[in-house]
């Protein structure tokens, strides 16, 4: 197969599935994965696709918000290990802030039956989660998103400054190496800086794929925050 037979064939791929990781181009086409990331590189600077955390998808979502169908089956176990690690965290009687996140919401089916606790959320995918009979979730309204599925804007953030929780579990799309966490949506990020202005303990989750990586508007930096969750050690940590 040619350089442009294959390059080809991975544009259609994506056309089709709009994520894929290295190793499943790299099977699609029969070839290295050093040489599919030399095609993504070739494929990225004429605007047909973008690379992003542990990946890649077609280009119409470059410098935008991948939607949360694609997001939220990449790196799906790695995200149940943290959200299982986050959920340990939890008290009795705690009040929880969880973010619109796709690793964020998994936390929810960790939670101990024993455990009494409130949920505040704007992420609409947490009501396709099994909720503990003992765990009470408020939804903050606000203005829908379809591509995330959660709720964001000038009403989301005048409920979260009524209401004050004992946790706050949230992540982002990127972490740079020395510790800024940021994110490709202004209103997400906007809804972030509100939770951790109510929360008294701040947890981030982060899976090694976002690792070095720093996108357009900043959500805060891991001296705000209280605990990091990641599944590699943190470049400050080595």
């Amino acid at each position: 197969m040619t350089i442009f037979e294959r390059q080809k064939k991975i544009l259609e791929y994506l056309e089709k599935a709009h994520f894929a990781t290295i190793k499943e181009l790299s099977n699609l086409v029969w070839t290295s994965e050093s040489s599919i990331r030399r095609d993504l590189r070739a494929l990225e600077s004429k605007g047909y696709l973008k690379q992003i955390y542990g990946g890649v998808v077609f280009g119409e979502y470059d410098k935008a918000v991948v939607p949360i169908v694609i997001r939220d089956n990449f790196h799906s176990s790695v995200k149940d290990d943290l959200a299982k690690r986050a959920a340990e965290l939890i008290f009795d009687g705690a009040t929880v802030f969880l973010d619109g996140s796709s690793t964020v919401r998994r936390i929810l089916r960790h939670i101990s039956g024993s455990l009494t606790v409130r949920v505040i959320t704007n992420n609409l995918n947490i009501l396709n989660e099994h909720v503990p009979d003992k765990v009470t979730v408020y939804c903050t309204g606000g203005r829908f998103l379809p591509e995330s599925n959660i709720l964001v804007g000038s009403a989301t953030e005048a409920y979260l400054n009524t209401v004050s929780a004992d946790l706050l579990f949230f992540s982002s799309q990127a972490i740079s190496e020395d510790g800024e966490i940021s994110d490709v949506s202004e209103e997400e990020t906007s809804l972030r800086r509100v939770m951790l202005s109510r929360a008294k303990q701040k947890i981030f989750l982060c899976d090694s794929s976002k690792i070095g990586i720093k996108n357009t508007f900043t959500v805060c930096t891991k001296d705000d925050v209280d605990r990091i969750i990641c599944d590699v050690p943190l470049p400050w940590e080595k």
